[in-house]
């Protein structure tokens, strides 16, 4: 039986179908992991999210992680724009808001992620409205639960317009006084209350650091901090994401204010890949079979062999959002090879359509540093290698936002100075992809072969 060090991160992160969470050294090293998956095990839907499923979560992770004696500091994060109206005692008023619910009223004119949703739920919801004591965001929510006290973490004042400022509050027409106090990522924001720590085995007192959006700590923990890096985070959507030096808007990317002052964060979703790799299975009777040998024999298809072209949407919108697409070219003779041939295609094409509109707005990608579960398949990397030409580098820890929490964590704890600082020094490679020019140039001409039959289709 191994002996866990002392000081250890506990650092949590609130997924869309799962939680993750890892026991971190101060030195990087992740000596503990577990991930719980609760999507298909409560068989709730967007529409009916409870929160509480987190917290439970949280549990069956401390469980088996063990080590509760061991922990100095716990940080959490989660996905976003998600909204939980909680009300005077801290009950949950109204199922959470998830990032991917289409229900928001925008305004013209604002840039808050998290304010539609809010307004939505004020115009449908009065009643429980009023009775709304806070409204967290998804990783808050859980810090909430743990110390007792309400607070909003943003990176920077430079990003708090983008989760809410005073001037889109007044363009809403929203109470202020609902909406939490801000605390920056990497300060501490109170301690383990008792009754969370009997629900959780976490020792009381423990401090609480935080931590805020998934996107933003996984660029610490790919240590995209520095211009000209890029992180593709894949997971059940994906995000590509590259630090530049300064803010710019082009169509199909989205400019935000980078974690590390100064510098900014150009990226491109692509919102569904995840779930299409799980829609794939079930229509291909698959289900039981694992992405390696799913991938594997795709991948064995030749690449000259005819095959579908998949499309997530007839209407590119330049978020790759999967909604009324489908297959092109389909023939009697394919078969669920090919139809996998195709919707891989489609993600890595995907990929590649987003770094040559970084690359045409002046922003150089050479390497992509994957993270999240995709990272883990060694075929589906070298795939990604080939199909958009970069070389492909993956981290010893795949899941960036429990390094990245590390990294807040640690800040806090006076181990490091700043964030880039621990960044630069917990990051690790743990294998690179290069293009294999054969392929590369083959995937190449399939590439423009299928933007040119998209443009044809008017998308």
């Amino acid at each position: 039986m191994r002996i866990l060090p002392k000081n250890l991160v506990l650092a949590i992160d609130i997924g869309t179908t799962a939680m993750k969470g890892g026991l971190l050294t101060p030195e990087g090293e992740m000596v503990a992991y577990h991930r719980v998956t609760y999507w298909e095990k409560t068989r709730q839907d967007y529409h009916t999210w409870d929160p509480k499923v987190w917290i439970e979560a949280l549990r069956d992770i401390v469980a088996s992680l063990g080590g509760y004696n061991r922990i100095s500091v716990i940080v959490v994060s989660g996905h976003g724009p998600t909204v939980i109206p909680v009300g005077e005692n801290g009950e949950v008023l109204f199922p959470a808001l998830l990032w991917l619910d289409k229900r928001q009223v925008r305004r013209e004119g604002t840039r808050s992620f998290f304010l539609p949703k809010i307004a939505w739920f004020a115009q449908n919801q009065p009643l429980l409205f009023e009775k709304t004591k806070w409204f967290l965001s998804c990783p808050e929510y859980l810090d909430f639960f743990l110390t007792g006290e309400a607070h909003t973490v943003t990176p920077s004042q430079e990003f708090t317009p983008f989760i809410w400022g005073e001037e889109d509050v007044k363009k809403y027409d929203l109470l202020p006084g609902k909406l939490p106090p801000f605390v920056t990522t990497g300060e501490f924001m109170g301690k383990v209350r008792p009754q969370a720590s009997y629900f959780t085995g976490i020792p009381a007192g423990i401090p609480v650091v935080a931590g805020g959006s998934d996107f933003l700590l996984s660029l610490l923990g790919s240590a995209v901090i520095k211009p000209g890096r890029t992180c593709d985070r894949a997971g059940t959507s994906e995000g590509i994401n590259h630090c530049h030096s300064a803010s710019l808007e082009a169509p199909g990317l989205r400019t935000l204010p980078h974690v590390i002052p100064g510098l900014y964060n150009i990226s491109g979703i692509l919102s569904s890949t995840g779930r299409l790799f799980e829609w794939l299975r079930k229509i291909t009777g698959q289900g039981e079979r694992s992405y390696r040998d799913i991938l594997q024999d795709i991948e064995n298809v030749p690449l000259d062999r005819s095959r579908p072209n998949f499309y997530p949407s007839f209407e590119w919108n330049g978020d790759f959002e999967f909604a009324r697409g489908g297959f092109l070219e389909l023939h009697p003779d394919h078969n669920r090879d090919d139809l996998g041939r195709a919707v891989v295609e489609s993600i890595g094409f995907g990929i590649k359509r987003i770094v040559n509109n970084l690359e045409t707005q002046g922003c150089k990608v050479e390497e992509i540093r994957v993270t999240g579960g995709q990272a883990r398949n060694v075929i589906w990397n070298q795939m990604k290698a080939d199909m958009t030409g970069r070389t492909i580098v993956v981290p010893e820890i795949e899941d960036a936002e429990l390094l990245g929490g590390a990294v807040c964590a640690l800040k806090a704890q006076g181990d490091f100075s700043h964030l880039a600082e621990a960044s630069e020094a917990l990051f690790r490679i743990r294998a690179i992809f290069n293009p294999r020019e054969e392929r590369r140039v083959r995937y190449q001409e399939l590439f423009e072969e299928y933007v040119e039959y998209s443009q044809q289709m008017g998308r």
